[in-house]
């Protein structure tokens, strides 16, 4: 047997569970090779997740990217070398792919044949190890006389995401008869080891144990699976890229099983003796069963065996202590790292600021949209190494004016503003999709206005109704771009929209807060306010989970403009100046309701996204006790 020493290696997905310890154990098992990680950081996957010496090791280099992008794989393949890859990126939820098939679909099929594409075009990989999963050869029996499913049994997946890998060996398939690309495909039983997300079983089991309470399980729990170690999958992975013949097929897995009930007791056990407590006594909740939930996957490994001398060697217990330890020891995330554009800006700043008190990595866009052509975009961005952008840019003053009023005027006033607040955020939305990347735009809740169907104080706006407010320029080109930026057929991109962003700089002349405890007279009407050190984490969080949708970001609760400042006056400065104020039903207060986008905007769907939302005034509260001296 011809035996295949990989010097320079591609790996696919090494940020997620099984590709990063993947990462962690081949690092050391082929000293002398290179290794490249190209993840986009889908979900579950983490930079951290990678071993603190292996991400510091010259040998290792990560690359944020989809593989679904051409001109960045291949600038890889060629760059480094390439002889070896190791495939694992997958979207591998069964509820996200049951829920998403089309998205399922473009990540876990049309992507990776844009991946064999390159490869095969690229012409210099000795060895393609496809990792998929046992879940393609559909249910097993539960009885004892069942027989484990060999190589050569028929696929028959019984899940959305099964659907979806057996899709992808079949082009597997294609490419190495075809093409004769060296693809061996390997399928695994149900792996566990640490940093498996924890929507999974074992790590939402030790989070039920650790917290001492009822463990739910689907159906009656008495699901078998199949328990393999990481370490021992990545062993047999590597045993593959050495000795595996291509075009072969080969099962690695366990025939140690557990059902769901079984598990849980031993969890609780495991978790009771790492934290040195009395065992807790194991009580269950069930649940209806989900649609696609297979009874058991049961395979045969013998040919692994014979072929590779390969079978799995960790015993299950041990397995389940370094996965518990792992569990309970403390995790800085690293989930996403995003691209802004309009970084420079008011909202730009503070995006910074707070992406940097979370420890999360960004990097400022040089190129700028209506400056810099399309091309010259997507250069930068596949240089940049990121999983993320934002759009911070907008215009809404300029030439020594500070309000939107700047936008009022001819032909010259109107190209600025399609250009920066419509070209520009649906450009990017398109050019995010394009290369894999999640977007997000800060948008603009300054589309609407209290009306006979949403008086002061009744019905608010919800997320995703239309703009109903066309007072000004702004709102104009506002409103085409939410509906343009919702109509869009992507699911990874969020339309945040944000209204009086306020923070607790008070030498910031942008800033809400900054301007009216100068103001002589004050609007005293209920609107949506976004407090940025509120809202921005949230989106940010909703980024880090690749949500996708219309969003009203604001804070839960409208406060008039006097609300804001008798806060103000209570917690900082009680020698806040006199001020008058104008009523909603006073002469004024009609023409500013008449003429002026005040509004309020529903939050039911942040509060149930991102539940820590603080009220607007909870808030404030919060921050302008910050600005109080000792």
């Amino acid at each position: 047997m011809t035996t295949h020493t990989p010097k320079n290696v591609l790996i696919t997905g090494g940020c997620g569970f099984i590709g990063a310890n993947f990462v962690n154990y081949i690092h050391s098992a082929w000293p002398t090779a290179n290794f490249v990680n190209i993840d986009k950081l889908i979900l579950n996957s983490d930079v951290n997740y990678v071993a603190p010496e292996v991400r510091a090791s010259p040998r290792y280099e990560l690359v944020l990217a989809d593989i679904r992008n051409a001109d960045v794989v291949h600038r890889v393949l060629t760059e480094k070398a390439i002889d070896t890859v190791i495939h694992f990126a997958a979207d591998c939820t069964s509820t996200r792919c049951y829920a998403e098939p089309c998205e399922a679909l473009e990540n876990n099929v049309v992507a990776y044949i844009q991946l064999l594409e390159t490869v095969y075009l690229y012409g210099g990989v000795k060895k393609f190890i496809h990792i998929s999963t046992d879940e393609v050869y559909g249910d097993s029996g539960l009885g004892d006389d069942e027989i484990p499913k060999t190589e050569a049994e028929l696929m028959y997946p019984g899940n959305p995401y099964a659907g979806t890998k057996a899709a992808a060996e079949a082009y597997a398939r294609l490419y190495q008869q075809a093409y004769q690309l060296p693809i061996t495909i390997l399928r695994i039983n149900n792996i566990y080891g640490p940093n498996q997300w924890d929507v999974k079983l074992v790590p939402r089991f030790i989070d039920v144990a650790r917290k001492q309470q009822k463990f739910t399980v689907q159906g009656s729990g008495k699901q078998l699976r199949s328990w393999l170690y990481v370490d021992d999958a990545a062993n047999g992975i590597r045993l593959v890229a050495e000795k595996g013949l291509v075009g072969e097929l080969y099962n690695l897995g366990t025939y140690y099983e557990k059902n769901v009930l079984e598990l849980a007791h031993s969890v609780q056990a495991e978790v009771d003796k790492q934290l040195g407590r009395t065992p807790n006594p194991v009580e269950f909740v069930s649940i209806p069963d989900r649609p696609y939930n297979d009874m058991r996957y049961l395979i045969d490994i013998s040919k692994a065996k014979t072929d590779l001398n390969w079978e799995p060697v960790i015993p299950f217990e041990d397995g389940l202590a370094r996965v518990v330890k792992a569990a309970l020891a403390p995790h800085t995330p690293v989930k996403m790292t995003v691209s802004i554009f309009g970084g420079n800006g008011w909202v730009g700043k503070h995006v910074q600021r707070l992406l940097t008190d979370r420890g999360i990595p960004f990097k400022l866009a040089k190129t700028k949209v209506g400056f810099n052509t399309e091309e010259e975009i997507e250069a930068e961005l596949n240089t940049l190494n990121t999983t993320h952008v934002l759009c911070c840019t907008g215009r809404t003053h300029g030439g020594g004016i500070k309000t939107i009023e700047y936008l009022e005027g001819g032909a010259d006033k109107a190209y600025e503003n399609v250009r920066d607040n419509l070209y520009c955020p649906v450009l990017l939305a398109h050019i995010s999709s394009k290369l894999g990347l999640h977007y997000s735009y800060i948008g603009t809740g300054y589309l609407f206005a209290y009306d006979q169907e949403h008086p002061i104080g009744g019905k608010q706006f919800l997320d995703d109704d239309l703009p109903t407010f066309f007072g000004n320029s702004y709102s104009v080109v506002k409103g085409f771009t939410d509906r343009m930026v919702n109509a869009l057929p992507y699911l990874e991109l969020i339309n945040a929209r944000i209204t009086l962003p306020l923070s607790f700089e008070l030498n910031e002349d942008r800033n809400l807060l900054a301007k009216i405890i100068h103001y002589n007279q004050i609007f005293d009407i209920p609107v949506s306010l976004t407090v940025v050190d509120d809202c921005f984490p949230a989106l940010f969080d909703l980024m880090e989970r690749r949500y996708g949708g219309s969003l009203n970001l604001v804070n839960p609760g409208p406060l008039s403009l006097h609300n804001i400042l008798q806060l103000y006056k209570e917690i900082v400065d009680p020698n806040l100046h006199p001020y008058e104020v104008v009523g909603a039903d006073s002469e004024k207060g009609k023409q500013l309701l008449a003429t002026k986008g005040n509004c309020a905007l529903d939050t039911a769907r942040l509060k149930s996204l991102y539940p820590a939302i603080k009220s607007t005034t909870d808030a404030l509260r919060h921050g302008l006790s910050g600005l109080v001296k000792p």
